[in-house]
């Protein structure tokens, strides 16, 4: 499987109601028309909580800024052959063009961005968990960009291979009850998109993907003593090894579930290739 990421910023001069509006409105209705033909088969919104206390916690515990995105759409897709049909049909292509301009009223493009990511489980749980509003959790996005040493694949391994073995070896301090790396994987077929939908995009090569961590608020309280301070000095001294924190985001969300139907992960040709 592959995600389709889909991280936005509010444009200068709308209101967060009326961008709210539309992004949860007739943006997600729009998405949901074109699922079938372009392989979408889970599509999520994701809204930051810009003034929830743990939001502000977690920036200040991790050196980012505090210019987070506004919402993150994901659009899993179960085969990327689907997607490129779809995006090959003249129908269908015109459709996904037509909603950007629309967006363009209320989203600033050159500060949002597209990728598609590959998951890497690092603490996954039998049990499903999702940040919805009827529970205490939050799911918390954290966009690091690596420093200019390292190339995006030394970054990724280092994440991977270090990080998520220090991520697994805290796993019974840490917070969260289920933490993903989704890799960015650059794409051919991505820039192909872009440039249908004006090419006005971010598109920083420095953004490795996103972690994806899903917390539950009421324990928050209870993160402190010698132990967790140890842990997280570890783990933010790893981090600098690999990321630049100060121009990386983290942020918390809350999901939005808009369309859900059956997953099967078929093997995959060329790993990372979304070409």
């Amino acid at each position: 499987m592959i995600t389709l990421n889909l991280l936005v910023r509010r444009k200068a001069g709308v209101s967060a109601e009326k961008f709210r509006e539309f992004w949860m409105g007739e943006h997600a209705d729009r998405v949901c028309t074109l699922s079938a033909k372009l392989g979408i088969r889970r599509y999520t919104k994701c809204e930051t909580q810009h003034d929830d206390e743990v939001n502000l916690a977690l920036q200040n515990m991790y050196g980012t800024s505090s210019d987070a995105y506004d919402f993150v759409d994901q659009m899993v897709i179960n085969d990327i052959e689907d997607f490129r049909a779809g995006l090959n049909d003249p129908e269908t292509t015109s459709a996904v063009q037509s909603l950007y301009e629309i967006s363009a009223r209320f989203m600033e493009q050159s500060r949002s961005d597209l990728w598609f990511s590959a998951d890497i489980a690092q603490i996954f749980p039998r049990e499903s968990v999702t940040a919805t509003w009827d529970n205490t959790h939050l799911k918390v996005y954290y966009v690091p960009r690596h420093l200019k040493k390292l190339t995006l694949q030394e970054a990724q391994f280092h994440w991977n291979t270090c990080h998520g073995a220090m991520a697994r070896q805290f796993a019974t301090f840490l917070p969260y009850d289920k933490y993903i790396q989704g890799h960015r994987v650059p794409s051919q077929l991505v820039d192909a998109l872009k440039a249908k939908l004006g090419g006005d995009f971010e598109n920083l090569d420095s953004i490795i993907g996103q972690a994806e961590a899903w917390i539950d608020r009421r324990i928050m309280p209870s993160l402190s003593g010698p132990e967790v301070e140890k842990m997280m000095r570890m783990l933010i001294v790893d981090i600098d090894l690999f990321v630049n924190a100060a121009s990386s985001h983290i942020f918390a969300t809350k999901e939005f579930v808009i369309h859900n139907s059956q997953l099967i992960t078929e093997p995959v040709p060329s790993l990372f290739n979304a070409d």
